[in-house]
């Protein structure tokens, strides 16, 4: 008799192991949100370390964390973008360069609209909830 089963101590655990992996599995997709694309310390498109920048100021409002190598590169996007000649200098900022950019900004435009939708602030109540208990 000692080697009977108990099936509903093992549905149990199954369920429990399940459960757990769920909750583990919201964490972490908030997780990759927050810390992975939001973080406030890296370039928000190159990922290098954010050196302060006291009373710096800029041609362009960026509406992302950018290191000064990717600040200036977003300026000159933004110049040529709004019908300004480019820097010759930079011969490599083409028209490839410029898709790069748009490109940039429409993903990180999606991320937004992404963080946005209900699913997703349905997704951290829950964490929320997980988190208090």
């Amino acid at each position: 008799m000692a080697d009977i089963i108990e099936f509903g101590k093992k549905a149990d655990d199954l369920k429990s192991e399940r459960e757990t992996s769920f909750r583990q599995r919201k964490i972490e997709a908030l997780r990759k949100i927050f810390q992975c694309t939001r973080c406030v310390l890296k370039c928000s498109k190159c990922g290098a370390q954010i050196e302060e920048r006291a009373g710096e100021r800029t041609k362009y409002a960026a509406p992302y964390t950018f290191c000064n190598s990717c600040q200036a590169e977003y300026e000159e996007f933004r110049g040529r973008a709004g019908g300004a000649p480019g820097d010759p200098s930079c011969y490599w900022h083409n028209d490839a360069w410029m898709q790069v950019w748009n490109t940039w900004l429409e993903h990180q435009r999606s991320l937004d609209r992404y963080r946005q939708s209900k699913e997703f602030l349905q997704l951290l109540d829950e964490v929320e909830e997980l988190l208090r208990k």
